[in-house]
């Protein structure tokens, strides 16, 4: 008759009266897990990509338009600094200012930083919109104000460009001097667009860490592993 595994542990050790493969379990639970590959957050791209765009914009209208203005345009304002617009008056002063060379480079501006400057802000708000707005029709609300301020930019350094050319033909100065004071307008919105779009995703965010600290909360407390409830512990 074969001894119990209580008998052989009284009689060879605890070691005898374990069950087979007990070792290679506590083995395995001893193993420590992989940590999960760390994941990047979409939150730190789109803030990186708004932060290139800002900055681009910056340098283009606080850098490279006033050394161009101090160095061409003779002390008359370019056409992006008239809040209210600007008639022929001002197209023909700031083309004589400016003359030929000084129009192509002003032109070569519009045609480069000037034309990259927008498209960067249009991307990456667009992007800031769609991570921090929940409402379909809010989203497509920011977006179309973001769209329309980097297609009037567009547009407006384009009909600047034809203005200066031929200051004389009133349906062009007419264009552009709406283009840029709608432009300053779009501008505000965006702002607005901006302060709004963020207070939203710190709200969602916040709600989403209550949300998910109640569930930690209510989460049941873990038993030590293969303590059935009502166990005893002790002998």
């Amino acid at each position: 008759m074969g001894l119990t595994r209580a008998q052989k542990a009284r009689k060879h050790g605890d070691a005898a009266g374990r069950a087979p493969g007990g070792g290679r379990e506590r083995a395995r639970e001893q193993v420590p897990a992989r940590p999960a590959p760390p994941r990047s957050s979409p939150g730190l791209v789109v803030g990186a990509t708004m932060a290139v765009a800002a900055a681009l914009w910056l340098w283009v209208h606080a850098w490279i338009l006033p050394g161009f203005a101090a160095a061409a345009a003779g002390g008359t304002p370019l056409a992006e600094w008239t809040l209210g617009g600007f008639d022929q008056e001002h197209a023909r002063a700031l083309a004589a200012s400016l003359g030929e060379e000084g129009r192509a480079a002003y032109e070569g501006i519009h045609r480069s930083s000037g034309l990259l400057a927008p498209l960067f802000v249009g991307l990456a708000w667009l992007l800031f919109v769609a991570l921090n707005t929940a409402s379909r029709a809010r989203r497509w609300t920011r977006s179309a104000v973001v769209l329309a301020f980097a297609g009037v930019s567009l547009a407006g350094n384009s009909a600047i460009d034809a203005a200066l050319a031929d200051p004389g033909d009133g349906a062009a100065v007419t264009t552009a001097s709406l283009l840029v004071l709608a432009r300053w307008v779009l501008l505000v919105l965006l702002l607005a667009v901006t302060a709004l779009t963020a207070a939203e995703g710190l709200r969602r965010r916040a709600s989403a860490r209550v949300a998910g600290g109640d569930r930690a909360g209510d989460a049941p407390l873990s038993r030590p592993r293969g303590q059935e409830p009502g166990a005893r512990t002790g002998r």
